[in-house]
């Protein structure tokens, strides 16, 4: 496993543009319908794989 980089004074610069914002992806505020949509169906097969009454 690589070591975790540090951020040092002398880095500062360095390091807030590595932060920035990729002009290859759109940011977007929250997740999609589409994402939500197939997180739902995720959690719910999860769900379904316990055994046993819904309100134990």
């Amino acid at each position: 496993m690589p070591p975790i980089p540090r951020t040092t004074a002398s880095s500062e610069v360095d390091a807030a543009a590595e932060d920035a914002p990729s002009g290859r992806v759109a940011a977007v505020a929250g997740p999609t319908e589409d994402l939500l949509g197939r997180a739902l169906i995720g959690w719910e097969r999860f769900v379904s794989t316990f055994e046993g009454a819904v309100n134990e």
